[in-house]
């Protein structure tokens, strides 16, 4: 099922929302502006002194006012909660022998361990399988004479958001895609 994009007044993306999230922002007079396809109609009551019936379009993306999701999801370094948002940048694709696998079957590999002073953040981190992340062990590639076939690269907020969800819709796609780097993967 399709999601909304909510961002902030700026356009910065925020949250993929449910059809009736999005509702209670315009219900609550939060929504700022709207861009997009109309892709869902709410049918209300009907008046009884003009017996129109009351609707509400819902845009696939909103610019709203008010609480929205803190900063941490955007600026975080830590990947922690966003392993399958890593999974996704890279492909489902370990980082050394190049297969292609599941999420069940993957791991997070930290290219300088984290035992020897490695950090758990994006440029330090790679999908692994498990057995190359395994075979690695506490070694670097270059010890572990495992060479990394792509570079780890920290996303911005807009990728981010791609990589998040997998029912993006045209408009939805159109409008974060113009703001990643080209230099990203989601355009190889």
């Amino acid at each position: 099922m399709a999601q909304i994009l909510i961002t902030d007044s700026a356009g910065r993306p925020h949250a993929w929302a449910d059809y009736e999230t999005a509702a209670c922002y315009y219900a609550r007079d939060k929504v700022l502006w709207e861009i997009g396809e109309k892709i869902k109609t709410f049918h209300g009551g009907v008046n009884t002194k003009t017996g129109e019936r009351s609707y509400l379009d819902i845009s696939s993306i909103l610019g709203v006012t008010g609480p929205l999701l803190g900063d941490e999801f955007f600026t975080r370094e830590s990947i922690y909660t966003d392993r399958w948002i890593l999974y996704a940048r890279d492909r489902y694709i370990c980082g050394y022998c190049g297969d292609e696998f599941s999420g069940r079957k993957l791991t997070i590999d930290h290219v300088h361990p984290r035992s020897r002073g490695g950090k758990n953040v994006w440029t330090n981190c790679v999908t692994s399988c498990k057995p190359c992340n395994h075979r690695k062990g506490n070694k670097t590639p270059q010890e572990a004479h495992m060479p990394l076939l792509y570079v780890p690269y920290a996303p911005n907020i807009f990728e981010k958001m791609i990589l998040r969800n997998r029912n993006i819709l045209a408009d939805q796609m159109d409008f974060l895609k113009a703001r990643v780097p080209k230099k990203s993967r989601i355009f190889n």
